[in-house]
């Protein structure tokens, strides 16, 4: 499973958590399989993009997270890599929500998605001059459930998003 950096620096941001670093001297936990159970509120991901694209123009990536389940998100997440042709990545969601660029992948945390509603999430690529063949992106969302003591009792090193995240793979052929 691919974890995203932004992730965890935004909820640190977000709910105001320390990080406590181990002693170097304390064993490490002995590894288990966690028994994951599916997200409450799975959420779907529907991209719009275009299909071509001419070297150094934007293309502009227009991701929609729909909750599918019966209750309410905790926190939502949308994020993904852009193409490596890209030479300036610009990521905007809608108002309340925490989005965050670095180097190729983005991430953005979105508040509470009552069940059915939609968050759409916009991300503009700059492709470079020199840019050729297929700019390939991937993109995903998923629902994580805070326990119920809130985002005090988050324990953020082993943060699971009930499931392996599914990417979704877009392609621009990029013209000359």
């Amino acid at each position: 499973m691919r974890r995203h950096l932004t992730a965890f620096a935004a909820f640190a941001l977000t709910g105001g958590l320390l990080f406590v670093p181990q002693s170097a001297s304390a064993a490490p936990a002995p590894r288990t399989a966690p028994l994951v159970s599916p997200p409450l509120s799975p959420l779907k991901l529907t991209a719009y993009y275009p299909r071509r694209a001419w070297a150094g123009d934007t293309i502009v990536y227009t991701l929609k997270s729909r909750n599918v389940g019966e209750w309410a998100t905790d926190i939502a997440y949308v994020g993904g890599y852009v193409p490596r042709q890209a030479r300036k990545v610009r990521i905007t969601g809608p108002s309340g929500s925490y989005c965050e660029a670095d180097g190729r992948e983005v991430g953005c945390l979105l508040d509470t998605l009552k069940p059915g509603r939609t968050a759409t999430v916009k991300v503009k690529v700059w492709l470079k001059g020199g840019a050729r063949g297929t700019a390939t992106a991937e993109f995903a969302t998923a629902s994580i459930d805070v326990p119920a003591g809130g985002l005090d009792t988050l324990n953020i090193h082993g943060l699971d998003t009930g499931v392996d995240l599914k990417y979704l793979k877009v392609r621009t052929r990029i013209l000359r």
